[in-house]
């Protein structure tokens, strides 16, 4: 199973039913609904896809990992810096 994020492009808020019908929804589990127009879930992505079609004014996106680079500064040697003169 794969996460997902489903965004409400309407006006406002999310709907409430809206939200209710994806967390009825059998295969698909609401992970974090606490965004004002997003809700993050789990499930198969022709499920997801399915709901999220289902609904008006809703898209849906993969969700992706981004690995962040170390905030901590990396020591130069003196010998590398001779081979990059």
């Amino acid at each position: 199973m794969a996460k997902f994020i489903l965004r409400f492009r309407g006006a406002g808020a999310k709907p409430a039913a809206d939200v209710t019908r994806v967390k009825a929804c059998a295969g698909v589990t609401v992970l974090d609904d606490s965004m004002p127009r997003m809700l993050l879930v789990e499930g198969a992505k022709s499920k997801v896809a399915h709901l999220a079609g289902s609904l008006e004014g809703w898209v849906i996106s993969e969700e992706r990992a981004l690995q962040l680079p170390s905030p901590r500064p990396k020591v130069r040697s003196k010998a590398g810096a001779k081979r990059a003169a």
